[in-house]
């Protein structure tokens, strides 16, 4: 199974988690991380760094895939720098229907797997309810 970590502003990574046990049960196996008021970027570089320490020093081929919240933000960028120093999945621009896609078939995927299924269905996400009521 891929393990999850999820970095984001605040508290968003923590709700996205609590949000998918409500739907799909208790999640084993991923990690939320919040970038808060008065942090700096090095230190949650450093969290989610002793986080893939931990996942490798239990199994050193485990595969894992971080989400963030948005391009280009602190969370991103500390997670970035990460990708210098470790093999990992990156995705930016998470929210909670691809998240919930992640969570029911990283059991089945690999990483590289999860990846692409999650480009290719980031436009399926989001929807215009109002163009989408016209045609009923």
């Amino acid at each position: 199974m891929v393990e999850v970590i999820v970095v984001s502003h605040g508290t968003y990574a923590k709700s996205l988690v609590e949000s998918s046990e409500l739907i799909m049960g208790k999640q084993e196996q991923v990690y939320a991380f919040g970038f808060f008021l008065g942090e700096n970027v090095e230190e949650l570089r450093e969290r989610v760094e002793q986080k893939i320490k931990e996942i490798r020093a239990e199994d050193r081929d485990k595969e894992i895939l971080i989400l963030t919240d948005m391009r280009s933000g602190s969370p991103f960028n500390a997670v970035t720098l990460l990708m210098q120093n470790y093999l990992f999945y990156h995705i930016a621009g998470v929210n909670l229907p691809i998240f919930l896609e992640i969570l029911g078939t990283r059991e089945f995927q690999r990483a590289e797997e999860l990846a692409d299924m999650v480009m290719n269905i980031g436009k399926e996400t989001i929807v215009d309810v109002n163009k989408m009521m016209e045609g009923l």
